[in-house]
């Protein structure tokens, strides 16, 4: 079988979390406060006792803290479907704390059998609700999502179709949330210090600019055209930002395509063409049977992994820009939006990102969808009702995003 982390709930470990929720919010997140907009959280209680897929928009790296920071407030505990990579960071330890907090693995586009039987387990035995992020990457966008993926709807039709032989009076639910990223202060002044890090790290001065979106826009020059030559990428003469960035896309992902020899689709966009490749990078490193290879094949194998899981980084960098494009900053824009480029170019420049102050999360519960409703024409045309639903999850939580905005005072940054 695949290389499957499974759930391996602890409660003592899940109290112990709890116990701690605070501290959590405080020292792992800055200070994060949860608000759950409107009658959310009572909306979610009509729920308890009910099978159901939760499906948050995940724009951030803490968003599954921010989901199980909601299952205290709810008065539930949640399992959650996460990448078999993350479960061996830290050495391992990473993994090893997930798995007792209910966490268990799934490798992306593989027919990771043990996951999937596990994910039809937990729908239908109905103890804990089931927690997956639809749109399979970190968006790094507070507003906007990423093409969703079809396999919640996809999963939770198959549990619902194995419940419906012993219980078919028994409905599951998948339920939108939608989670935005707010700062509580003006951080002007701590932007502008971290630009000041930032230029000095790339070569350029550009302090006595006033304009915080025209350093942006210079320094992301900078950033490009070092990628561009890191790549050995030639850009067009007068090409915009957004045609150059179209290129390097195209010439890392042809460049991993190449290496893994897999033909990337004419027709698919370049978030199409990282998940193949993201795929297909998940299924060999965690290849069915791998740890009973003969010595010297193990050996071949995992040297090729090694170089593989470098190519994890190269994915990233092209989901970076997928998000921030030439226009995401238009003068005035929201210090949200300023953060968000910030981050991603601290993170391509010093390897890591710190959170800028405290925050305000805002939460919003979307409509339940009762999958049971639609059962008897997902008998019928399976991909179609399954395309409809993720077009609902997809639709509720744009909404839901937009209208956060809406009763709040944002700060603008020039």
């Amino acid at each position: 079988m695949l290389d499957f982390r499974p759930p391996e709930d602890n409660g003592f470990i899940i109290g112990l979390a709890k116990t701690f929720k605070s501290e959590i919010l405080r020292y792992r997140m800055n200070n994060a406060e949860i608000i759950v907009l409107g009658d959310g959280i009572e909306k979610f209680k009509k729920l308890k006792g009910k099978r159901a897929m939760i499906c948050p928009n995940h724009s951030h790296r803490h968003d599954p803290e921010v989901m199980f920071a909601f299952s205290c407030l709810v008065g539930e505990q949640f399992n959650f479907i996460a990448a078999r990579e993350v479960f061996d960071w830290n050495n391992g330890l990473n993994g090893w704390f997930l798995q007792r907090m209910g966490v268990y693995s799934v490798v992306r586009g593989a027919i990771d059998r043990e996951s999937f039987k596990t994910t039809k387990r937990i729908l239908v035995e109905g103890k804990k609700k089931l927690v997956l992020f639809p749109e399979g990457e970190i968006s790094r966008q507070n507003d906007v999502l990423l093409p969703l993926e079809s396999g919640a709807a996809q999963l939770s039709f198959m549990a619902l179709n194995e419940l419906h032989g012993s219980q078919p009076e028994e409905p599951i639910y998948v339920v939108p949330i939608a989670i935005k990223y707010t700062y509580k202060s003006d951080l002007t002044r701590h932007l502008a210090e971290l630009l000041d890090k930032i230029e000095a790290k790339i070569g350029l001065n550009n302090h006595s600019e006033p304009s915080l979106y025209k350093r942006v826009r210079a320094a992301s020059e900078v950033v490009l055209k070092t990628l561009e030559s890191e790549y050995n990428l030639k850009p067009g003469e007068g090409a915009d930002l957004n045609t150059r960035m179209n290129g390097l896309k195209t010439r890392i992902l042809e460049n991993i395509g190449e290496f893994l020899d897999v033909t990337l689709p004419s027709s698919g966009s370049h978030l199409d063409w990282v998940r193949v490749l993201r795929n297909t990078m998940d299924d060999f490193i965690y290849a069915e049977d791998a740890d009973q290879l003969p010595p010297y094949q193990k050996k071949i194998h995992d040297e090729k992994s090694e170089k593989i899981r470098g190519f994890y980084r190269d994915l990233d960098r092209v989901v970076t820009f997928i998000a921030i494009y030439d226009g995401y900053l238009t003068p005035p824009a929201t210090q949200e939006r300023m953060v968000n480029v910030l981050e991603l170019m601290e993170s391509e420049i010093f390897g890591q990102s710190k959170i800028k102050g405290p925050r305000i999360v805002y939460m919003s519960v979307g409509e339940p969808i009762n999958l049971l409703e639609l059962y008897p024409d997902y008998k019928k045309a399976k991909k179609s009702v399954i395309e409809k639903v993720s077009q609902n999850i997809d639709g509720q939580l744009a909404s839901m995003l937009l209208s956060m905005d809406k009763g709040r005072t944002s700060v603008f940054v020039s």
